[in-house]
């Protein structure tokens, strides 16, 4: 699934034409790597960041600081059997995650053979096959729990990579403005600079699991004469960036000096 965003071919226009007021262009944030705040208004440049693979372990971060939270108001001696579940569920689709790239093609199959297996286990225990009724009996009588510091050490660990791969995002990033697409790398600075006549922006979504914990991300693909000359990959809320790019690279603005 991509969204082109082709070069602008009309005359460059100026906000000072004959007869037509100024249009007002807000002045972005940096902070805006994190979430594009107004992105329906026109923008004075759009900044994007590849975020680090950690952005997609919130569910398990947070359903062992939940889970740990959870039992440390029991009794501290037991140890919750469903608690264990749910984080290791969490935990096991994460790695899922990151193991896989399932497109929307992939999905839908995978989802297919998840129904499937559903209903083969309703039918088996109607039937009463006896392999199906084994193995679930095996997987209900498993007693999968953790501690509650197990808990809490995992969760806060994942708390601690989780809140320093954030910052990465704002140290290296990169400012999308109508005339060109410039790379910075703090404290350095500017980094790199990609012309915008003839460049195209795209939007790629590798991964549906991906789109979904980013709430509707994805990867931004630079392309220069068709070949790809930057990628910034998983960005959270791209869906929503792409309303400010669009707008954005819609129009060629002049300087006067």
């Amino acid at each position: 699934m991509t969204e082109d965003t082709p070069p602008n071919l009309e005359p460059p226009s100026t906000a000072n034409d004959a007869g037509s007021a100024p249009a007002k262009i807000e002045k972005e944030s940096i902070w805006e790597v994190y979430y594009p705040f107004n992105a329906d208004k026109d923008k004075d440049a759009v900044p994007v960041a590849s975020f680090p693979m950690i952005i997609y372990f919130w569910p398990t971060l947070l359903a062992f600081l939940l889970c740990g939270v959870i039992q440390s108001f029991g009794d501290e001696a037991t140890q919750s059997v469903t608690l264990g579940w749910w984080a290791t569920g969490a935990l096991t689709f994460n790695l899922m995650v990151i193991v896989t790239d399932l497109d929307q093609k992939k999905f839908a199959i995978v989802l297919l053979l998840v129904l499937l297996a559903c209903a083969g286990l309703y039918v088996g225990r109607l039937k009463g096959w006896a392999v199906l009724g084994d193995a679930g009996h095996w997987i209900a009588a498993l007693q999968v729990s953790y501690s509650t510091a197990a808990y809490l050490v995992v969760g806060c660990s994942l708390l601690f990579f989780f809140l320093l791969g954030m910052l990465q995002p704002r140290l290296n990033y990169w400012r999308l403005e109508p005339n060109e697409f410039v790379h910075y790398v703090q404290p350095w600075g500017r980094d790199q600079s990609i012309p915008r006549l003839g460049s195209t922006v795209t939007r790629e979504v590798p991964d549906v699991l991906e789109l979904l914990l980013t709430f509707g991300g994805g990867t931004l693909a630079i392309k220069r004469e068709g070949q790809v000359v930057a990628r910034i990959q998983h960005v959270p809320f791209l869906g929503k960036r792409m309303k400010s790019i669009e707008r954005l690279l819609g129009v060629t603005r002049v300087q006067h000096t």
